[in-house]
């Protein structure tokens, strides 16, 4: 019995540092994103240096969801396909046509809410406000 544990019929653990923030920001939303937009999100949310995702707290998760949903509302509503090369590697995205981009806001502004965090530029009926100088 022992023999057959030792070989190899246990399962694998993941390695210890596995985790990418960036790879997760990717996924959290179903637009697609440069690695700029990702990487300026997990640096202002304090989370660029986070190796581990259960190091992560709901409303860090939560509020960088948001912060990407306000980032494709705000984006226009058509996004050109985009192409990445390297070698003979290549990935081509297709492009995104946002709908219902007031919903896209009404998401990113309820999980803002739930963390008494909403952004200054963002009013109430979610339209940017004229400040007085």
């Amino acid at each position: 019995m022992e023999e057959e544990l030792q070989g190899g019929t246990q399962p694998q653990e993941e390695p210890v540092n596995d985790f990418d923030i960036i790879e997760y920001l990717e996924g959290l939303t179903g637009f697609v994103f440069d690695k700029t937009v990702l990487i300026r999100v997990a640096r202002e949310r304090g989370v660029k240096t986070v190796t581990r995702f259960e190091d992560l707290s709901q409303e860090q998760k939560d509020l960088c969801k948001a912060d990407l949903l306000y980032t494709a509302y705000c984006s226009p509503e058509v996004w050109a396909s985009q192409t990445a090369a390297h070698g003979s590697f290549s990935k081509t995205t297709g492009s995104q046509k946002l709908q219902r981009k007031e919903k896209i806001l009404k998401m990113a502004l309820a999980l803002y809410e739930k963390y008494d965090a909403v952004p200054e530029e963002i009013s109430e009926e979610g339209n940017m406000q004229w400040l007085d100088m």
